[in-house]
């Protein structure tokens, strides 16, 4: 097997887990988040300041601790879920649709600034770096067979995470939050606690939004704020919405179109030739290329299929109507 192959398969994976977990915040709450990714970026700097040691000067950042990565990876999830519950407590208690969106848009921009600004906290724009083998104390294993290992983590992790989301799905939770995706008020009316079930949700999501984090980190063995660009938030978005919103099937399906076939794709794009006296290739087209292609996808999708390939299927109350009894006809 290929390094590429085995690189794309433990992305894949790893991307997997991230829309999954946008799945229960958008597909299902219906809550359109734009704060998602600072959750993974928060459970890949906490993987990182809890694993990679002490900082080396001239580098910077809090912690520096030499965990377990195991133990890492909880604590970052747990760190996901409190800034997810800070945003939340305040974005989920009056805002709803655009005025949802912006509050967490703003969110995640205040956590891009103040940890590319603030430079002592995961030492600024240059980020962390320094994760190699996390796993190699454990098993022993030599570089190039931590590949493979990491590969078949990532990918038992998404199969276990799919199994999750599957029962969830079907589970009176699940259900319950695709009441107040359907109609709010509606759901209010039956005495369901709108604020707390949707905050429910928007925890559960970031939770793994910060595991997929710290995957992301053992896999890049380095995060910085270079990778919190749109178009991520765009293709989870657009793997979603193409594969069936709200269907675990369907996010799958879009993980495997908008994150494998579709991204990928573009990365052998002929390059163009430069012009003028140097004459250079232009690698900057192929990253304009893959965003104009994934944007006409979801404009298509939103035009002629906004339900997706694969549509969330419906569920219905097949309970028995009850036989109606014969009642007496009154007699004055």
């Amino acid at each position: 097997m290929s390094a590429y192959l085995v690189s794309v398969l433990t992305e894949g994976a790893i991307f997997g887990i991230m829309a999954l977990g946008l799945n229960v915040i958008w597909g299902w709450s219906g809550d359109f988040d734009l704060a998602y990714y600072g959750y993974i970026a928060v459970g890949a700097y906490m993987t990182l300041v809890l694993t990679i040691g002490a900082p080396i000067a001239p580098a910077q950042y809090i912690l520096g601790a030499t965990l377990p990565y195991p133990l890492a990876v909880v604590i970052a999830v747990i760190s996901a879920m409190a800034v997810a519950l800070v945003v939340g407590s305040i974005a989920l208690g009056h805002l709803r649709g655009i005025y949802f969106s912006i509050v967490t848009l703003g969110a995640v921009y205040v956590m891009y600034v103040f940890a590319g600004q603030f430079v002592p906290l995961f030492d600024g724009y240059n980020g962390l770096s320094g994760l190699f083998d996390p796993m190699g104390d454990w098993f022993g294993l030599d570089y190039f067979s931590y590949q493979y290992f990491l590969m078949g983590l990532c990918l038992v992790m998404f199969a276990l995470v799919y199994f999750l989301m599957s029962r969830v799905s079907s589970s009176r939770f699940g259900m319950a939050l695709r009441t107040l995706r359907e109609d709010e008020r509606a759901a209010a009316a039956f005495g369901r606690d709108i604020y707390r079930l949707k905050l429910k949700g928007y925890l559960l999501g970031a939770a793994l939004g910060g595991f997929a984090g710290a995957l992301f980190a053992a896999y890049l063995t380095a995060f910085n704020t270079s990778a919190w660009s749109p178009i991520e938030v765009i293709v989870l978005y657009s793997a979603v919405l193409v594969g069936g919103r709200g269907n675990i099937r369907g996010v799958a399906l879009g993980v495997v179109i908008m994150g494998l076939i579709v991204n990928e794709s573009t990365r052998f794009l002929p390059s163009l030739p430069g012009v003028g006296a140097f004459n250079t290739d232009h690698p900057q087209v192929l990253l304009a290329a893959r965003g104009a292609i994934i944007g006409l996808v979801l404009v298509l999708f939103l035009r002629f299929r906004p339900q997706g390939l694969l549509p969330e299927r419906r569920f219905v109350d097949r309970q028995p109507a009850q036989p109606a009894t014969d009642v007496a006809p009154l007699t004055a």
